[in-house]
């Protein structure tokens, strides 16, 4: 009697998950296809197009688990769920990123020690062969680095000192090295990084801004020179995103400093132009760091209404973007470039844009990995 009232019970259980397996296909199919993830800030698998040699090839099917798991009805809550569990059952560490009290820490990224060394051989040539120019170069330790008092017990995250270390080394001393990481150091029980983002606050760009301008005998400021705005209170990042966390929100700060200083900034992909580098309309969607410079594009022209005779060729990524703030009032441009989207020739930008200083920066984890550097540099 008992084994077939578990033959039963196993009989209807199977005919309910089949049902559900059903339902959740149809609704996929009936369900418009969503573009682009708001939990995972990220573009989405829609229903591949019928094609003879993507069948053949094998990519067609793929494409369509692809699809499926991408368009499933049920993703973010599933994400969610999925991210509450670990945290429940005591796991430290969710695809590369740790779980601490502070909130989230992306891990130390592993050097892609060909390209590195083709990044560094690059910058060290430019400087050869620009040899007037004043060339910096700037790495910002990453949140691993400076908030490692926070990591879990059972942490095993490589050793960024030891990377940053090694690159400055390697770096031409013509080149200034602009290393901000006892600046950081002395305030790392401040607001430097976001709880749920892999970049540094405004803060901290605040901070490293005076590291810099020591090194490229600019202006120091105090933070009395600025009116800090919150704009944001609901921040929710790279790493939330990655991770399916709950309840971690961060706030964004913008310095405007208190003597204005007119400015246009022109997005040359688009040609568009503004007076300002923020870009409130990114606070209405997940990408909120985006409300500086609108995000990450190939090039932007930045020329200020100043008395300076500096022209500054900057070569970044996206932690620039929250630097470019206290820049402004020591140039009278600035040119911005993107090395993962520019693929014109940069000797062009040198001479038309009447560059004197260059700088490069980027976050650690970045630049270790970096593949766009390097070809950005040797087009000519």
């Amino acid at each position: 009697m008992k084994q077939k009232y578990s033959a039963i019970m196993a009989s209807s259980l199977t005919k309910v998950i089949s049902i559900a397996v059903v339902v959740i296909m149809i609704l996929n199919i009936v369900i418009p296809d969503h573009k682009q993830s708001e939990t995972e800030n990220r573009p989405l698998q829609t229903f591949p197009a019928w094609n003879v040699e993507h069948v053949l090839s094998g990519q067609y099917g793929k494409d369509l688990n692809t699809w499926f798991s991408d368009q499933f009805v049920f993703r973010d809550q599933n994400i969610h769920i999925k991210y509450l569990i670990q945290k429940f059952t005591g796991v430290k560490e969710i695809q590369g990123v740790y779980l601490t009290k502070r909130g989230l820490i992306e891990k130390t990224a592993e050097v892609n020690k060909e390209q590195l060394d083709r990044n560094l051989n690059a910058i060290n040539t430019l400087k050869q062969n620009y040899p007037d120019l004043n060339v910096g170069f700037m790495l910002a330790p990453n949140a691993v680095s400076i908030e490692r008092d926070n990591l879990p017990k059972s942490a095993d995250a490589l050793n960024q000192n030891k990377q940053m270390d090694d690159i400055y080394n390697r770096i031409d001393d013509s080149i200034k090295k602009i290393d901000v990481r006892s600046t950081l150091e002395k305030h790392k029980d401040e607001y430097l990084y976001y709880k749920s983002d892999h970049h540094w606050t405004s803060l901290a760009s605040y901070y490293s801004y005076q590291t810099l301008a020591s090194s490229f005998k600019l202006d120091k400021t105090k933070k009395s020179d600025y009116t800090i705005y919150p704009v944001s209170n609901s921040f929710e990042g790279t790493l939330a995103n990655k991770t399916g966390s709950l309840k971690i929100k961060d706030e964004i700060d913008i310095y405007v400093p208190k003597t204005e200083t007119d400015y246009v900034v022109t997005d040359e992909s688009t040609n568009k132009k503004s007076r300002t580098i923020y870009h409130s309309e990114a606070l209405e969607t997940k990408d909120n760091y985006a409300v500086f410079m609108g995000g990450n594009k190939s090039l932007f022209h930045i020329n200020i209404d100043n008395d300076s005779k500096k022209h500054l060729l900057l070569i970044k990524d996206s932690y620039a973007n929250s630097l470019i703030p206290f820049l402004i009032p020591e140039y009278e441009s600035i040119t911005v470039v993107d090395p993962r989207y520019y693929f014109d020739d940069y000797t062009r930008l040198i001479q038309n844009d009447l560059i004197t200083d260059v700088l490069f920066m980027y976050n650690s984890n970045t630049f270790v990995q970096d593949t766009s550097l390097a070809d950005m540099l040797q087009t000519q």
